[in-house]
């Protein structure tokens, strides 16, 4: 199996976590605006053909006096352009109308890169302006966004993406106390994990894309949708280091943006909450 190693060291994803003064994250949340509905043989490759829900997700992480959303879902338009109009798959708006508000009342919005399902909530917006102004996003997730988005309607001007707080890093970048950028191109050039170090000690990794569903990591195995063109070498290299971090770190809680059963397990074992703050 083509495999370039992932140079990520956890030793130093903790360092730059407590690298910034004041309170850690007291709690991670979890919201389920929509899913897709795929065989497992797309999920992973050598899958059956039976249906696996692949929810479209957004996370809160709770600070005591503010929350910080990571990614921002996306609006019915943008869900339903990727399916046709006789087999629409599922959408909560009502869990959406949730999503918007906790968006609205953020102190700080991150994009981890530039598909559809984690930017569209923040461009679709009636106060994208406003939420723009709040959302960190990578220089290269706003120059994809601007020139080759991942939905024609999502395109943004130059103009529009100014209005955007661009970083710039290497390796990992302390965001708040407790929230690390991990860069981890591969699902697409711009792609990043997160890492969230909470107040009682607990840690939670959210891998966002690297996987599609836990399976990915505990089998060492790829995605094999015909539609996805990913950096195969540099995802099978994140996944043995997910699978290594999994099996060696039993502190460390792993998200996986688009896994249903384990949202739903992580929800009822308490590690995540299941409704957002707002």
């Amino acid at each position: 199996m083509e495999e370039i190693p992932f140079a990520a060291d956890l030793a130093e994803i903790r360092k730059a976590a407590a690298q910034l003064p004041g309170a850690k994250p007291v709690a991670v949340n979890g919201i389920k605006v929509a899913a897709s509905i795929r065989p497992q043989k797309f999920v992973f490759a050598g899958g059956s053909d039976a249906p696996v829900e692949m929810p479209r997700t957004a996370f809160q992480v709770v600070y005591p006096d503010h929350t910080v959303m990571l990614d921002s879902g996306l609006d019915q338009a943008t869900h339903d352009s990727f399916s046709t109009p006789d087999k629409r798959e599922p959408y909560f708006p009502e869990e959406f109308a949730k999503l918007q508000r906790a968006l609205d009342a953020a102190r700080m919005i991150v994009l981890t890169h530039f598909h559809a399902d984690h930017v569209a909530g923040v461009t679709q917006a009636a106060n994208a302006d406003d939420l723009a102004a709040k959302t960190i996003a990578s220089r290269h997730t706003l120059e994809l966004m601007t020139n080759a988005p991942h939905r024609p309607h999502l395109k943004l001007t130059p103009e529009r993406a100014a209005r955007f707080r661009a970083i710039d890093y290497d390796k990992v970048r302390a965001l708040a106390p407790g929230l690390v950028l991990i860069a981890a191109a591969g699902h697409s050039p711009d792609h990043q994990m997160v890492y969230i170090a909470l107040e009682d000690g607990r840690e939670i990794l959210h891998s966002v894309d690297v996987a599609w569903n836990f399976d990915n990591i505990r089998l060492v195995r790829g995605k094999a949708a015909p539609w996805v063109k990913e950096d195969v070498a540099a995802v099978n290299g994140q996944l043995r280091w997910l699978n290594a971090v999994g099996a060696n770190e039993k502190n460390v809680t792993i998200l996986v943006t688009h896994d249903g059963e384990l949202f739903g397990a992580a929800v009822r074992a308490g590690r995540i909450g299941g409704e957002l703050k707002l």
